[in-house]
């Protein structure tokens, strides 16, 4: 392995474990495939039927054999009745380190980050996702996530592109300051969409289609 796929590795995986932890803090459980063929990630959480929102598992504690012990139990924390479910969704993450730093005329720092989707995550399934991480600065721990369905990769780039058919390798290349602002205009395509996707966790939180269970 040459030291730039070295690098590309490693980039990938600082994305994948900061997202990892952004993931759990906001409740989910985060699981990595052994072998990565289509998802990165698979995430549940618990969602109430009678409470109609997320809630954790109700914890008791029992008083045996002289000690009081905690037990989870099946039934919501709220409203104790066996009404949890598990909701899933499905992630391909995609990690961009940024190249060529600029300083616009407002003294504005900018970087290049490249985004390659591919149509083939672009299921019926309204459950799977795309998360786009955009590392500014490892040292500064300076991150920005894009977070969106992949159906939405519609909404900023035409999928009628031979790069998608032939290739499954389109390149989407934008400007971003350290803040996460799309800095690129086009009259082809309209980018403001990364405004609703950056940091867009709420959307996993949705209920969607595929979310039944009968």
């Amino acid at each position: 392995m040459n030291g730039s796929e070295s690098d590309k590795l490693v980039i990938g995986l600082y994305g994948e474990m900061r997202l990892a932890m952004e993931l759990h803090k906001r409740g989910w459980q985060v699981y990595r495939a052994y072998i990565d063929e289509k998802f990165d990630f698979v995430i549940l959480k618990s969602y109430c039927e009678s409470c109609k929102s997320f809630k954790n598992a109700l914890t008791r504690e029992e008083f045996y054999k002289g000690q009081n012990r905690k037990a989870v139990t099946p039934l919501c924390e709220t409203c104790e009745q066996d009404s949890l479910k598990m909701l899933v969704r499905f992630i391909q993450v995609k990690t961009s380190e940024g190249t060529n730093l600029r300083t616009t005329r407002s003294g504005e720092e900018t970087k290049k980050f490249s985004f390659h989707p591919k149509i083939r995550y672009h299921l019926k399934d309204s459950r799977v996702f795309y998360a786009w991480i955009q590392v500014w600065d490892q040292d500064t721990h300076d991150i920005n996530y894009y977070i969106f369905k992949t159906s939405d990769v519609e909404r900023f780039d035409n999928l009628e592109l031979d790069t998608y058919q032939v290739t499954d390798n389109q390149k989407t290349e934008l400007p971003i300051n350290r803040e996460g602002h799309v800095l690129k205009k086009s009259r082809k395509y309209d980018y403001s969409a990364f405004e609703d996707f950056h940091n867009n966790f709420d959307c996993l939180e949705e209920l969607i289609d595929g979310d039944s269970w009968k």
